[in-house]
């Protein structure tokens, strides 16, 4: 037989043998003390704490990326009263895949165990809709940890975008950013449409080593963001002509949220979303001295509320039959739109396209030509989600699997799109 027919084979025989099982049985969750490279990482320290200096190098990285929201301020996600549980699959599935997903070079065959062995994850979680298929901690790392999510944080801040839109604080996409900032007024970024702003196009010089402003100084000293973020004068391309991944368009976004509702970020994702999708756990979100939310990061939550989150996406924005976030925003969040050119996949990366503060995979990459997207965060940390299948795929991680996220020869990809085409068959 074929390989491929082979590992097709396999993967389906034993979700069929499982499927009549995933009905409540509690199957086990895999805790390892060690990891990849664990002795690097200081296991025998105890994986020891760092400080703010030094908590991204190791051996403090694995304390660092769970432990985050100890070394900042942050605001407070309460869990839901009566949080909503999963289900777990009776024994994992036997998932296999190949890790170079471009086929250029024969590799072998890999299995779970081989993956985990292979990828520093602090936490790896798969999900088939309400039901829990691998649960897997390395480096010591429990259910308990609230693991940083990086630039997730970004796809948040687009929900509530979304959100606010719904609920009638924001008129729409089209209208620039100083319509609900008044400091912006003026500047580049206030004139920047939002939706050049969720497409990270906004063609402001955010890293430029000529542009003026130093927003994370600014803000940690108790600067106004939109005051910080008006001190950004100069214009790289015509907002919407050129994309450039940048914490100041996400930081805009963020800024307009806050000023569109009246809330905190936090407050207004904690009633919108955490608390009726029914989170286990309480999340931490970093803020700044004013006490306003990172709008680019610091995000910090457990691994399964990771996984309600992805869940909630998988069902564009429905839970329960309940729509919590508008539909027709999630849709027009993850579709690559051909009138976008410069967001397109192999634009905005050498693989991934770019949505509203969300990647996208291609069709030619995507089985089947599918909806698939992804939230994604420095050091390999992902929500990879399936519309059509329902299924969600969660990773934390101590640093990326070797080569650059958005790259066709990422280990973890390679695992995710094999789940979901090996679920097909």
């Amino acid at each position: 037989m074929h390989r491929t027919g082979f590992i097709a084979a396999t993967l389906v025989a034993s979700l069929l043998a499982a499927a009549p099982l995933l009905t409540g049985m509690a199957g086990a969750q895999i805790f390892e003390p060690g990891g990849p490279d664990a002795a690097a990482y200081g296991q025998a320290e105890g994986y020891p704490a760092g400080t703010w200096d030094n908590w991204y190098e190791k051996p403090h990285m694995v304390w660092g990326y769970s432990h985050y929201d100890s070394m900042v301020k942050t605001h407070t996600l309460p869990p839901a009263a009566r949080p909503w549980a999963f289900k777990r699959a009776a024994a994992e599935p036997a998932i296999h895949y190949v890790p170079d997903i471009t086929h250029v070079k024969e590799g072998p065959v890999l299995g779970l165990a081989d993956y985990m062995a292979r990828v520093p994850a602090t936490g790896l979680l798969i999900l088939k809709d309400d039901t829990i298929l691998v649960e897997r901690y390395q480096y010591g790392r429990t259910d308990k940890d609230r693991f940083v999510s990086q630039s997730m944080a970004k796809t948040l801040v687009s929900l509530l975008l979304g959100a606010a839109i719904a609920d009638g604080r924001v008129k729409g996409i089209a209208d620039a950013a100083e319509t609900y900032v008044p400091t912006l007024k003026g500047s580049p970024y206030g004139q920047t449409p939002l939706k050049a702003l969720l497409q990270m196009s906004s063609g402001v010089a955010f890293e430029d080593a000529a542009a003026p402003g130093d927003l994370f100084h600014d803000i940690h000293s108790g600067v106004d963001e939109g005051t910080a973020l008006a001190k950004y004068t100069q214009r790289t391309a015509p907002a919407g002509s050129h994309f450039q991944y940048s914490c100041g368009d996400s930081e805009t976004l963020a800024t307009v949220v806050r000023r569109a509702t009246g809330q905190s970020l936090s407050d207004y994702l904690a009633a919108k979303v955490w608390q009726p999708m029914g989170a286990e756990a309480e999340a931490k979100w970093e803020v700044d001295a004013s006490g306003q939310e990172i709008g680019c990061s610091g995000f910090n939550a457990t691994l399964r509320d990771y996984g309600r989150l992805g869940r909630l996406l998988a069902h564009d924005g429905a839970w329960e039959g309940k729509q919590l976030l508008p539909k027709d925003w999630l849709l027009a969040a993850t579709t690559l739109d051909p009138a976008d050119a410069q967001v397109a996949a192999g634009t905005a990366s050498r693989l991934y396209g770019y949505g509203y503060q969300v990647w996208i995979l291609p069709p030619k990459v995507s089985p089947d030509g599918r909806r698939l997207f992804a939230l994604q965060g420095a050091g390999g940390q992902f929500i990879f989600v399936d519309p059509k299948t329902k299924l969600v795929m969660v990773q934390t991680s101590v640093k990326a699997d070797g080569v650059p996220l958005t790259s066709p020869h990422s280990e973890t990809l390679a695992l995710w799109l094999a789940v979901i085409r090996e679920w097909d068959k």
